[in-house]
């Protein structure tokens, strides 16, 4: 038995198949962020919204979850990857780099 993943749907691939391992890396950290336990053993307000971001690595999975994180209310203010790295404490517009 075989599995490929990443398949075109022409030959059995799934749609959302693009962004959906950086959706569900954002859904889970949401849940986190949403249960007070671990937001007020951590002291931070719960939610997103708010939030500052530093990504390592800003393939396929870092540019989703960025992009969920952003259109939720968080803040990125830092890119790391292996070429270099940008900052920016206002935040980075997360199309704009791309």
């Amino acid at each position: 038995m075989s599995v490929v993943t990443g398949k075109p749907l022409a030959v059995g691939g799934i749609s959302g198949r693009t962004e959906s391992t950086g959706l569900g890396v954002y859904y889970a950290l949401r849940k986190i962020l949403s249960d007070k336990h671990y937001t007020e053993k951590l002291s931070i307000p719960s939610g997103v919204s708010g939030k500052s971001v530093v990504l390592q690595g800003f393939g396929n999975v870092g540019y989703w979850f960025a992009h969920f994180m952003q259109n939720d209310g968080a803040k990125i203010v830092g890119i790391i990857e292996h070429t270099g790295s940008i900052y920016n404490e206002n935040g980075i517009d997360v199309q704009d780099a791309k």
